[in-house]
């Protein structure tokens, strides 16, 4: 579903991957149903190379050279963060060729990273951003202000992206290395949202190769730490060490391949055989199949506790019938037994979801989501039924086996109580897709995870909504005034109560307009074996940790191999 997403931290907004406001993110297609478990430290003590240590972390000396392959939930659409649907394996493709203006730290603060200060004014009307010196692109071209305003430009320009980047009036350059952003009302969350997909920044050359020849996917040219060698859809991606790096040092590895394995039970099976050396993974299951498993090392987001999660659920059409009409999603909902959706397939990791946010986040409430009533949920289908004749409805995941099993348990659910539904599977991209059109009833869907909830603004306003057959970043276009005014009270307000009590309300708004039909927080995982090191120890610039594991994204710039 993931994730970041526009699109797993995730769509393409909201990092999340995955993946709001002003970025793309990691939202995808996964049915993976996870929640807080009280039980779960967020990170298996390592049974391989680093035994005794934390998963993921290596203590020892890195070794230069060899290669990683890794097995990705799903394959990405293209690298032009202007046109392309980022979900959480757009941000690892993202993260191995490019560079971010800032990132996320483990303590969950924002740090610059290709920039070196971004500072406010005092209304929060006015972003400077300073970018570092001496960086260039893989064309051997300099990072400058000047680039940085042509990637804002183009991204304005994106009938995709420049919904999400309205709020900014201008940018202008004052300075080789000094960007400044101007807004017409205040926005706190800038820093953040140059943590996603409107933050990395492409060459110029690919700007231009993109303007000249729109339909012709440009070639990727970033700054990061590999250089785009060769990508086959849904086969792999393959990226080479970037010799002229700026980070001193990085990045370790020769070279780093992306394999697509959409099916998780397949995704294992390659990780024990040794066709890849790590694997992510959405469902819950594969966090139990690999704990304790010699030489395995396990890392999950259950404990991340740095910003807003991803969250499984399924996304409803509000402009499209039956869906459009609020006692079928309201029967959807009261037909559905979360908790024993949970049970089937959360592995014992996870707690059904009544909203965005788990218990123990600053901004969990009682929502008042309907409870699960197949009584009430029967008189509901029968009042819509006299007036339009039974409600049927297309239930459409990813070609993952558990994602696919989770739909069938939902068909005899929603069945049970009246409706008429039919299964379907289509490759994440296609399902992205369409998502953003409207092309839809009800698909299995991921997304949310963000350091920032403002992040997620495009995915909720009343201004991105559009109608079936247009692009709309609120992709169940449900319209509420209530919902858009608590959001500018968040998106404008440095007070932490008042941002808290905007988003409670966003939260148990959503669970009276039913555009969602919560299962649970996703629980995100990557398992790697004994030879992959320090895969979840990203360090920024500044020296400071990163954050381990972004719900489905990582850093490779720090991965080395032993042996």
């Amino acid at each position: 579903m993931t994730t970041s997403n526009p699109i797993s931290r995730r769509v393409f907004l909201s990092r999340g991957a995955a993946t709001g406001g002003v970025i793309l993110v990691g939202a995808g297609a996964s049915a993976g149903l996870a929640g807080c478990s009280s039980g779960s430290s967020g990170s298996s003590t390592s049974t391989g190379a680093n035994k005794g240590g934390k998963a993921g972390v290596s203590t020892g000396t890195p070794k230069r050279g060899g290669k990683a392959v890794i097995g990705t939930t799903a394959d990405i659409d293209g690298f032009f963060p202007p046109t392309n649907h980022w979900d959480n394996n757009g941000f690892l493709y993202a993260n191995t060729i490019y560079d971010p203006l800032t990132a996320v730290a483990a303590d969950g603060s924002i740090k610059p990273y290709l920039a070196e200060t971004i500072t406010p004014n005092s209304t929060y009307t006015t972003w400077t951003l300073k970018l570092r010196s001496g960086i260039t692109f893989h064309d051997g071209s300099a990072l400058t202000a000047a680039v940085v305003k042509a990637n804002f430009d183009a991204l304005k320009a994106s009938a995709l992206t420049g919904i999400a980047l309205e709020q900014v009036t201008s940018v202008t350059i004052t300075d080789p290395l000094t960007v400044v952003y101007n807004f017409a009302d205040p926005y706190v969350a800038l820093p953040a949202s140059l943590a996603t997909q409107v933050g990395y920044v492409v060459g110029q050359a690919m700007l231009d190769a993109a303007s000249k020849s729109p339909m012709t996917p440009p070639h990727p040219i970033g700054t990061g730490p590999f250089i785009y060698d060769n990508w086959q859809p849904n086969d792999h991606f393959t990226a080479t060490r970037n010799p002229r790096y700026w980070r001193s040092g990085f990045p370790h590895l020769d070279s780093i391949t992306f394999r697509p394995i959409p099916d998780t039970t397949q995704r294992e099976a390659t990780l024990k055989t040794g066709g890849v050396d790590l694997i992510l993974s959405a469902d819950p299951v594969t966090v139990n199949h690999f704990t304790g498993q010699s030489p395995y090392q396990v890392v999950d987001s259950l404990s991340d506790t740095t910003g807003e999660p991803d969250v499984d659920f399924i996304i409803l059409n509000c402009a499209s019938p039956p869906t459009n009409d609020l006692r079928v999603r309201q029967a959807l909902a009261k037909a559905t037994d979360r908790a024993q959706v949970v049970k089937l397939f959360g592995g014992g990791l996870s707690q059904p979801a009544n909203g965005l946010f788990p218990k123990g986040s600053k901004y969990y409430s009682d929502t008042g989501y309907p409870a699960f009533d197949p009584t009430a949920a029967k008189t509901l289908v029968s009042a819509y039924k006299q007036e339009h004749g039974t409600p049927t409805i297309e239930l459409v995941t990813v070609p993952d086996s558990r994602d696919i099993k989770v739909t069938q348990v939902l068909q005899q659910m929603w069945e049970a109580v009246g409706f008429n539904i039919s299964v379907k599977t289509v490759e994440q991209a296609e399902l992205i897709s369409n998502v953003v059109t409207g092309n839809f009833q009800a698909y299995t869907f991921q997304q949310y995870a963000s350091p920032d909830p403002d992040l997620n603004y495009v995915w909720w306003s009343t201004t991105t909504v559009a109608p079936p057959g247009q692009i709309a970043l609120n992709f169940s276009r449900n319209s509420d005034p209530q919902i858009e005014t608590a959001l500018l009270s968040g998106r404008r307000s440095p007070d932490p109560a008042t941002r808290v009590k905007a988003y409670q309300t966003v939260n148990e708004r959503l669970a009276q307009d039913l555009p969602y039909v919560w299962l649970g927080q996703t629980v995100w995982s990557e398992v790697g074996d004994a030879r992959i090191q320090n895969f979840a120890n990203p360090i920024l610039p500044d020296g400071s940790p990163g954050q381990p594991f972004d719900n489905g994204i990582f850093f490779p710039t720090q991965i080395w191999m032993a042996g």
